[in-house]
C-alpha cells in the first residue's frame, strides 16, 4: 500500500463535535478507512478528555500524540482564536510509528529528555530515521514558569542517535497561561510530560527554519543573568538598557514588553553578514519591575553571553527561499508530508503584520498534506546542536 495521509481540521465549539468531525475529515480526506498512526492536536478552550474520545471513537486504538494548541494550519485554513483543531493521520507499509510519553518534566527538565532518549535508545533500529517532540511547555500558570527546552533537549540530545534528524515544539493552549496544557498519548491525555513519535523505514525528514528577526542594537553583554532572569545588561539594570534602546518614541509601559521584547544570539561569526540561519531568538516572557529585570522564555542566557536587541520582520522572500531550500534537500525523493511548527506570536495579532507567514507557507509547499500548528517554543537543529528558538516557524518535511 502506498502511503497515504489525510488532514482535517474543526472550529466547532462542541469538543465532542469538533474530534468527531476532524477524525472523520482525516480519515475521508486520506481514502482510508484505518490509520496507523495520528498527530492529534486541539484548542486549549476544549474539554481536552471529550475531544479525544471522540478522536479515539472514530480512529480506533491506533498509537497517537499532540495536545493542546493556540491554533492549526492546514492548506487552507489558518485559525487561532476560537476552537481550532486538527488531526492527520497516516496509513503506510514503508513509514513506521513508535510513540513514546515521559512524564515529570516539571521535576526536571534534563532528567526526562535524558529518561526519553533512553526510551528511544532501547526501541530503536537500524532504519530509524525522524524524531517528533512535543512537550508540556506551562511548569505552572500562577506565577508564570515554564518548562525549559533548553535542558530538555540537551538530556534528549546526549543519548539520541546522531542520525535521526530531530524537531519539536513546547505546547500552550493560550498566550496568557489562561488555560491548562494537555499531551495526548494514545488513549490518555497528561500534563507535565513529553511525548515522540519516532519514524522508521524508508524516509526521511528534512527541516529548514523560518526566521523573522533581525538585528536592531549594536552587540550588548549580559552582565549578571541566572536561569531565565537577566538582571543586567552592560552593567545596567536590564529594563532601562531595554527601555533605552526601544527609543524615545515608544509608547509601551515595561509591563507590556512582555511577549514583545526580543533577544538574539549569533552563533555564527560576530563581525560576519548577517544570516537568520546562525541566530537564536529568546523571547521575553515577563519582567520583574521592581529589579528591573527581564524573564526569559529560555534559561541559556549567561553571564557574559553577548545579544543584540531584534527587530521583528517576517520576509516573504525569506520564506520562499526557505521553502526552496529544503525542496532542493529532497530531490531524489518523494514528499508525502509538510508539518510547520509556527510560534504564536507570528500570528498576525501579535505581529502587528499585515499578513499571515503561515499564508505564505501555504502557497509555496506545493501539492502536499500540509498541517501546522501554533505553539509556545520551537526546536530544531542551529549549528548542529537543538535548539529552542522564539519567534520562528520550522518547516518539516518528510519524504519517501
Amino acid at each position: 500500500m502506498a502511503t497515504k495521509i489525510g488532514v482535517a481540521y474543526s472550529n466547532l465549539s462542541n469538543a465532542t463535535a469538533a474530534g468527531n468531525e476532524a477524525a472523520s475529515g482525516a480519515l475521508a480526506n486520506a481514502g482510508i478507512q484505518k490509520a496507523d498512526f495520528a498527530l492529534v492536536f486541539c484548542s486549549g478552550k476544549h474539554n481536552a478528555y471529550e475531544f479525544l474520545n471522540a478522536v479515539r471513537s472514530v480512529l480506533g486504538p491506533i498509537p497517537l500524540i499532540g495536545g493542546s494548541s493556540i491554533g492549526i494550519i492546514t492548506e487552507n485554513f489558518i485559525g487561532y482564536e476560537g476552537f481550532e483543531s486538527g488531526i492527520t493521520v497516516f496509513a503506510s507499509d514503508t513509514i513506521f510509528f513508535k510513540v513514546f510519553a515521559q512524564p515529570d518534566i516539571n521535576l526536571g527538565e534534563r532528567k526526562a529528555g535524558e529518561k526519553l532518549g533512553k526510551q528511544i535508545q532501547e526501541a530503536a533500529g537500524e532504519d530509524d530515521q525522524a524524531l517528533l517532540v512535543f512537550y508540556d511547555s506551562c511548569k505552572q500558570k500562577n506565577p508564570p514558569m515554564l518548562n525549559f527546552a533548553t535542558w530538555l533537549f540537551e538530556g534528549l540530545e546526549a543519548v539520541l542517535p546522531k542520525h535521526i534528524s530531530c524537531a519539536g515544539s513546547g505546547l500552550l493552549s493560550d498566550m496568557q497561561l489562561n488555560h491548562d496544557t494537555y499531551q495526548f498519548f494514545n488513549g490518555e491525555v497528561r500534563t507535565q510530560n513529553v511525548v515522540a513519535v519516532l519514524l522508521s523505514g524508508k524516509c526521511s525528514m528534512q527541516t529548514t527554519i523560518m526566521h523573522g528577526c533581525k538585528p536592531a542594537s549594536a552587540y550588548l553583554t549580559i552582565t549578571k543573568a541566572e536561569g531565565p532572569v537577566v538582571s543586567e545588561i552592560d552593567n545596567r539594570p536590564a529594563l532601562e538598557v531595554i527601555d533605552e534602546l526601544l527609543g524615545n518614541n515608544h509608547t509601551l509601559e515595561w509591563k507590556d514588553f512582555s511577549l514583545f521584547v526580543t533577544l538574539g544570539v549569533n552563533r555564527g561569526q560576530k563581525f560576519s553578514a548577517f544570516d537568520e540561519k546562525e541566530y537564536a531568538n529568546r523571547l521575553l516572557l515577563a519582567v520583574d519591575i521592581p529589579s528591573k529585570s527581564l524573564i526569559m522564555f529560555e534559561p541559556d542566557l549567561k553571564t557574559g553571553d553577548e545579544v543584540q536587541l531584534m527587530r521583528r520582520s517576517v520576509d516573504l522572500d525569506y520564506i520562499r527561499l526557505g521553502i526552496n531550500e529544503i525542496k532542493q534537500k529532497i530531490k531524489g525523493s518523494k514528499p508525502v508530508f509538510s508539518f510547520y511548527i509556527n510560534c504564536a506570536g507570528r500570528a498576525k495579532p501579535y505581529a502587528g503584520g499585515k499578513f499571515e507567514d503561515a499564508a505564505e507557507v501555504q502557497k509555496e509547499i506545493g501539492p502536499i498534506p500540509f498541517m501546522g500548528f501554533y505553539c509556545g517554543v520551537e526546536v530544531a537543529k542551529v549549528k548542529e546542536k537543538l535548539q529552542p528558538l522564539d519567534w520562528t516557524g520550522v518547516l518539516c518535511i518528510i519524504s519517501e
